[in-house]
């Protein structure tokens, strides 16, 4: 049975959706265990070792929910999506390639006294939805 445009479009978009609610809800998770990992073994478990490490399983466990989500919401998208976001991440790889190896040398040329390399992860995220932003602009406004 052939469906009609209308019905494919309307099933598309029911599934991008629910592949948007679903990276959600993992990129949250990871988050919070992320947060959790971070503050949790000074503020609520004293580096207690087997916890710690139980925290850090369940971090990666968590990144690695969150990047399969994040696969299965890429394949849910049409065509110039999906290539609109390939684009962002390309460019994404490369300007986040080029300043941690900037940032990184700073405290050896000593104009920085110390490079915390979760910074990296600020220019990495701005950049990925200005990258996204801008090019789906330039895409849709031709």
């Amino acid at each position: 049975m052939k469906m009609n445009p209308q019905t494919q479009s309307n099933q598309l978009d029911r599934e991008l959706k629910s592949t948007a609610r679903r990276l959600f809800v993992f990129t949250g998770t990871w988050v919070a265990s992320t947060a959790l990992l971070t503050f949790g073994p000074r503020m609520w478990w004293e580096y207690d070792v087997l916890t710690t490490v139980l925290v850090i399983a369940l971090n990666l466990l968590a990144g690695a929910m969150m990047l399969f989500a994040f696969f299965r919401h890429l394949k849910s998208m049409d065509e110039l999506q999906r290539q609109t976001h390939l684009e962002a991440m390309a460019l994404t790889l490369g300007i986040t390639m080029i300043f941690t190896v900037v940032y990184g040398s700073l405290p050896t040329v000593q104009l920085l006294e110390d490079a915390h390399p979760t910074n990296i992860l600020f220019v990495m995220g701005i950049t990925y939805i200005l990258a996204v932003a801008r090019i789906w602009m330039n895409r849709t406004s031709e």
